[in-house]
């Protein structure tokens, strides 16, 4: 499924730079670059794609996500009182016993093995971190390594295991909610490269002996394949955790790097009693939740972009500078939809 994205990453890349390249209509002004369309043209696109339905862009974006986000194994292994003192002392070290490590671990290749031991991070989520209830392992090499699979405890039992693509490392963090629930979150990646990028934030709460979906929402999001020509950027980061609260700074930019939006804004999230899951407060924030949606790759193109920001464009058109803007964004996306066709 990750060759997929990659897939069509790829496609999206390519088609944005053939588009890109094929500029040979009239410029808006005589020091532009030339566009395909006329403005009227390109206004009724923004409209036709204005009236699209949103609801299966929304699920295409979240597919892939939302797979991995849900799909995680839980597990169900006890350790004896003997063992499981053992396993603490030797996932403190870094070092593992092999034998030991099979009893839940067994996906793991004979390289990883070093003197009958594995290399492992140990990661305590209760104050007590000698004797934690809550805690995880994760298996991988000590150098550099793209991803690893990640253990989550509670007391003598492996309740869960979650494959984690991280990219630059793992930073798997926690915190006790409102309810005094023990709460981790971690960064999973699915691109990068050269101007693209996309990560999600994955949240999961501690439920008894099992690790439940909490949220998942876009982390860091980033698409710049030519300079000079339109880019979008979002970033969250967590500022608060009681409520959890995340900042979210974004941008679409036009020509020149001119802004087309750039701005920040705060959502915080609550307890959703019938879904069991965090939901938004969107409401008083800048962006909605598709808006935000629209920052990830995993539309393959901009129509959803456009669609979950359409009042806004609208809106924006009416200011000269931006209208020149948006316009050759659209241009842009219409070269592409067409060329598709």
């Amino acid at each position: 499924m990750r060759q997929y994205l990659y897939h069509l990453v790829g496609v999206f890349f390519g088609v944005f730079c053939i588009a890109g390249c094929q500029q040979n209509a009239a410029p808006v002004d005589e020091n532009a670059r030339p566009m395909a369309y006329s403005e009227k043209q390109l206004e009724s696109f923004l409209d036709s794609v204005g009236r699209l339905p949103i609801e299966p862009m929304v699920k295409e974006a979240r597919y892939y996500s939302d797979s991995i986000f849900y799909g995680r194994q839980n597990m169900e292994v006890k350790f004896s009182a003997t063992d499981f003192q053992m396993l603490l002392k030797e996932a403190k070290k870094g070092l593992i016993n092999e034998k030991l490590a099979r009893e839940f671990h067994t996906d793991y290749d004979s390289s990883d093995v070093y003197e009958g031991k594995l290399y492992a991070s140990f990661h305590p989520f209760d104050k007590n971190e000698n004797q934690p209830d809550q805690f995880a392992i994760c298996f991988e090499p000590p150098a550099m390594n793209s991803e690893g699979d990640v253990y989550f405890f509670r007391k003598n039992q492996c309740i869960a295991k979650h494959h984690v693509y991280h990219r630059y490392g793992l930073e798997l963090e926690h915190y006790q909610d409102e309810a005094g629930k023990t709460v981790i979150y971690y960064k999973e990646n699915f691109v990068s490269g050269t101007g693209i990028w996309w990560w999600d934030y994955y949240f999961y709460r501690y439920e008894g002996d099992k690790l439940s979906p909490l949220l998942s929402e876009l982390q860091n999001g980033n698409l710049r394949t030519i300079p000079a020509y339109p880019a979008k950027w979002l970033e969250s980061t967590v500022v608060d955790t009681k409520p959890l609260t995340l900042k979210m700074v974004y941008y679409l930019s036009g020509e020149n790097d001119d802004y087309i939006l750039n701005d920040s804004t705060n959502v915080q999230y609550h307890w959703d009693v019938k879904a069991k899951m965090l939901k938004g407060d969107y409401e008083h924030s800048k962006l909605s939740q598709n808006q935000i949606l629209a920052y990830n790759l995993g539309a393959g193109n901009e129509l959803f972009f456009i669609k979950a920001h359409y009042e806004r464009l609208k809106q924006l058109m009416k200011d000269k500078a931006k209208r020149r803007l948006i316009l050759y964004f659209l241009n842009d996306e219409k070269e592409k939809v067409d060329m598709n066709d």
